[in-house]
C-alpha cells in the first residue's frame, strides 16, 4: 500500500523568530493526515554553540544556550500540540541530527567541563526521544543515511572522504549518481529535483528539500534569495518513486495563519 509523507529541513529555530510558522505546519499535517514526517535536521540553530563566533565560548552564556534549547522544543511541541489536543493519532515522526544539533557535540568534544544535563550542555537537552518515533543521529562524524519506502534520507550526503557535504548547480542529479537509489537531502536550503525515469529497477528522484527557516540570515547576503522555504509532500510512495508537491511557507502562512 502507498504512503504519504511530508519532509522538510532546515528550520533553524532560534528566540529572536517567532516559532508561528511551526503552528501553520500543524494545521497542515491535520488536514492531510501524511503516514511520517521527516525532518532532515539543523531545527535547531543553536547559535550560542556557534564556533565561528569569535567570543566562542563565552558565546554560549552571551547567546544563551537555554533560550536556544527552549525555543527549538516549543517548535517540535507546536508542531504535534493539534493532535494532542484533537486526541487524534498522529503522523511518525522521524528526526535527523544536522550539523547544527551537532554543535552540541562538537563543543563538548572541544571543552568537556561544558557537558551537564542539569548545569552544562548536553545533546540530551534536545528531547528527541520524546518528538521523535525514530531519531538517527550522526555516524561516524558524518549524517546517518536512512531509507524508509525505498527513498535514502539524511542531512547531507559527503562528497569525498573528508566529510564536506555535496552541493553544487547539479547537486539532484549528484545524489543519484552516487547513491544509485532515490535520495532526499537538506542543508544546502535550496530546491533542487532531477528524475531519472530510466532506472532499473525503478525509476529514481533526487531531492534537495530547501528549508523551512522563519527569517534571513544576515551572513548570507544574497544567498538568502537562492533558498526555498517549506515542505514537501511526497504521494503514492511506492519503491523509492513519488508524486512530489511542494508547498510554500508563503502558501502555509496564506492559508493557516490566521
Amino acid at each position: 500500500m502507498s504512503k504519504t509523507a511530508v519532509v522538510f529541513t532546515c528550520a533553524h529555530t532560534e528566540p529572536s523568530i517567532s516559532n508561528e510558522r511551526f503552528d501553520w505546519l500543524a494545521d497542515f499535517l491535520y488536514d492531510i493526515r501524511p503516514d511520517y514526517v521527516v525532518d532532515l535536521g539543523d531545527g535547531a540553530d543553536l547559535k550560542s554553540l556557534n564556533s565561528y563566533d569569535t567570543r566562542y565560548p563565552q558565546a554560549i552564556v552571551a547567546q544563551n544556550y537555554e533560550a536556544d534549547i527552549n525555543h527549538y522544543n516549543d517548535a517540535q511541541e507546536r508542531l504535534r500540540r493539534k493532535f494532542r489536543l484533537m486526541k487524534k493519532k498522529r503522523p511518525a515522526f522521524f528526526g535527523f541530527e544536522g550539523n547544527h544539533e551537532n554543535r552540541i557535540k562538537r563543543a563538548i568534544a572541544n571543552d568537556p567541563r561544558l557537558e551537564g544535563a542539569t548545569y552544562g550542555i548536553s545533546f540530551s537537552h534536545l528531547q528527541t526521544d520524546v518528538w521523535f518515533d525514530e531519531y538517527h543521529e550522526y555516524t561516524n562524524s558524518a549524517p546517518s543515511i536512512v531509507d524508509y519506502d525505498g527513498v535514502s534520507y539524511a542531512h547531507y550526503i559527503s562528497s569525498g572522504n573528508y566529510g564536506t557535504a555535496m552541493s553544487g548547480l547539479h547537486h539532484a542529479y549528484g545524489l543519484i549518481q552516487k547513491r544509485h537509489c532515490s535520495t532526499t537531502v537538506g542543508h544546502s536550503h535550496k530546491r533542487s529535483m532531477f528524475f531519472k525515469d530510466d532506472a532499473h529497477p525503478h525509476p529514481t528522484i533526487g531531492l534537495v528539500a530547501g528549508c523551512f527557516k522563519g527569517g534571513k540570515e544576515g551572513w548570507a547576503g544574497q544567498a538568502n534569495n537562492e533558498w526555498w522555504k517549506g515542505v514537501i509532500v511526497k504521494r503514492n510512495i511506492q519503491n523509492g518513486y513519488y508524486e512530489p508537491e511542494f508547498v510554500s511557507l508563503e502558501r502555509l502562512r496564506d492559508v493557516y495563519g490566521k
